[in-house]
């Protein structure tokens, strides 16, 4: 019987009582190992191996970390292609002494780190986005649905929104700050590079035959119910979190992230170029309120399935910074939506005219 949702944990022991401390455990929840002596020094450090299913590595995880053996040993997570065993069987009989993740989730640890390669050098994300976005002002002034979805296919958006929601859920302030500054530059890259491709293509004798401006700026959904905007956008964060903590691919997750973000974008550029408040101020709200909104979504969802620290201590305060974000988020989803609700009956026409007349 072979199975996918294993993972192979490796333990370094460095001393003769945390080895027999580890096997203890193990022996505690009736599960199977190796011990190989292999080692620089083999009286005293030892490497135990066992197979788990992905939901129960938390838990031992967990009771390793009780027994503060941390500065004798190392833990090394490993996910295999699969692994085959006739003592392995599509139910986890074999585990039952070991409580798991009720959702078949990933451990907190393998979620941090997940979450932390998700965010990809800053030259190589800032050009993606970019090309992303002139790719999408394109496909706005073509109408073309075709290239719209390829702009989404490229954009390397899921990353720093799943990153700040992780950070915020584990109280990581280095990976908060790190992954909320690629989500600030990748707004700026995108409208830049949509704002500068579309004013180029204006500029010059590019601009395709019998384009309409009006009517290519009907790709803009700022006037659909600002209701159904943010389920969308709330949506996608949800799956995003789910598919991050489980061993689902997050890839197609992603493109609905950016399905919701990047259309919007390339609008943006074109309405600065020719001149369109309404659509300019209503796009632009769009997208804020999408990418809010899949931040807000993704905290929830990463917290409910409980991900936040297990000690007292840390947990109050990880609560207390989770609160704060979700209710800073929440007011400014609920303020963009109510923009947008206002804009789409045309009574915010006037306001718009007059903030981005040049």
């Amino acid at each position: 019987m072979a199975r996918k949702d294993m993972r192979l944990v490796e333990i370094i022991t460095m001393s003769e009582s945390t080895r027999e401390t580890v096997l203890d455990v193990l022996d505690a929840n009736d599960l199977d190992y190796t011990v190989s002596d292999h080692t620089d020094d083999p009286d005293t450090s030892a490497t135990i191996s066992f197979p788990l299913p992905s939901h129960t590595v938390e838990p031992i995880q967990n009771e390793l970390a009780e027994l503060d053996l941390g500065a004798d040993m190392y833990t090394v997570v490993v996910e295999p292609e699969t692994i085959t065993s006739d003592r392995l069987g599509e139910s986890d009989d074999l585990y039952e002494q070991v409580e798991g993740l009720g959702h078949q989730g990933i451990s907190r640890s393998e979620l941090h780190s997940k979450a932390a390669d998700l965010i990809p050098d800053l030259v190589i994300y800032s050009l993606m986005t970019a090309i992303s976005a002139v790719v999408a002002t394109a496909g706005v002034m073509l109408e073309s649905t075709a290239v719209l979805v390829g702009s989404m296919v490229i954009a390397p958006l899921i990353g720093p929104p799943m990153a700040t929601s992780v950070a915020t859920v584990i109280d990581d302030q280095k990976l908060f700050a790190r992954s909320l500054k690629f989500q600030a530059i990748g707004g700026l890259v995108a409208i830049t590079s949509a704002v500068g491709f579309a004013l180029l293509i204006r500029s010059t004798q590019f601009i395709p035959t019998g384009l309409n401006v009006d009517q290519v700026l009907q790709l803009s959904n700022h006037t659909a119910p600002s209701f159904l905007l943010v389920v969308i956008a709330l949506s996608a964060g949800f799956a995003g979190a789910i598919s991050l903590s489980t061993s689902a691919t997050i890839g197609l997750v992603g493109v609905m992230i950016a399905a919701a973000v990047i259309p919007p974008l390339g609008v943006v550029g074109v309405g600065i170029a020719w001149g369109r408040p309404t659509a300019v101020l209503g796009s632009g709200a769009v997208v804020l309120l999408n990418i809010l909104s899949i931040n807000l979504a993704a905290i929830i969802c990463l917290w409910y399935l409980g991900y936040h620290p297990q000690s007292w201590s840390e947990l109050r305060k990880a609560r207390s910074t989770m609160l704060r974000r979700v209710i800073v988020l929440a007011t400014l989803v609920i303020v963009l939506a109510t923009f947008l609700a206002h804009l789409a009956t045309g009574t915010l026409d006037g306001l718009a005219g007059m903030l981005l007349q040049p």
